[in-house]
């Protein structure tokens, strides 16, 4: 049976936990209606977590003793994918959300919201995303938690993008994206654009930055689809 995770600052060197935070005591305690003695999965958001039995529920507070505590990092069934730098276009709002959700359980390592020429919405809600991207670290699995950046303009994200040790650029003129022959290569940098497409300026810019432009097929594809194949793809491989 899968016991449900939880992510948070917990000090897993402790052999008893306290839990307080008032959304995971209501999850817990109402919408699972988890009961003393039964077992939960508790990370600490970085590479370590630790199997939990429940001694005490209450409406403020729930403690638990720990019975096992594993780091993911030195687990060798635990495969580390490369570390995917999403730079994802403003989209509109549910949009940019599914986007965030699924990449998320795809696996990305960071996330950063670019402004483009052609980028319509600006503004984005950081509490609301940050909550959706703990939950789906939660629901996939997932021991460490994806990072949020502040929004980048393009320009701004190139440069940061420029960092990691591959750098691609999505858009439908580019050459079928194929797995990368540098095996070696331990981050990515790609780059997916708004609703209406990064501009022909853009493009050319990225290129001369060092950046290959790739495509995902011959379809074109609404900015959220694109962001989920192109991390799950490139993070894996494949």
């Amino acid at each position: 049976m899968r016991l449900h995770r939880f992510i948070g600052k917990y000090d897993l060197s402790k052999t008893e936990i306290e839990i307080l935070d008032a959304k995971i005591i209501r999850q817990i305690k109402d919408v699972l209606r988890l009961k003393k003695g039964e077992k939960i999965i508790l990370s600490d958001g970085q590479d370590q977590e630790a199997e939990v039995s429940l001694n005490l529920i209450s409406a403020n507070k729930i403690t638990g003793t720990v019975n096992e505590v594993k780091k993911t990092a030195n687990d060798k069934s635990f495969v580390r994918a490369r570390k995917v730098n999403l730079y994802l276009a403003i989209l509109k709002k549910e949009n940019f959300e599914l986007a965030v959700q699924k990449t998320v359980e795809a696996g990305v390592h960071r996330i950063i919201p670019i402004i483009t020429e052609r980028t319509i919405k600006t503004g984005l809600n950081f509490p609301r995303l940050e909550k959706i991207m703990i939950e789906a670290s939660e629901q996939s699995g997932r021991n460490v938690t994806s990072v949020l950046s502040p929004i980048f303009s393009f320009k701004e994200a190139l440069l940061d993008g420029a960092n990691n040790q591959e750098k691609i650029i999505f858009h439908p003129t580019g050459i079928i994206y194929a797995p990368s022959t540098n095996k070696n290569a331990e981050s990515i940098s790609i780059f997916i654009g708004p609703e209406g497409g990064f501009t022909e300026n853009e493009i050319r810019e990225a290129k001369k930055a060092g950046y290959t432009v790739a495509s995902l097929g011959s379809l074109i594809l609404r900015g959220e689809t694109a962001a989920i194949i192109a991390t799950y793809r490139t993070a894996k491989g494949i």
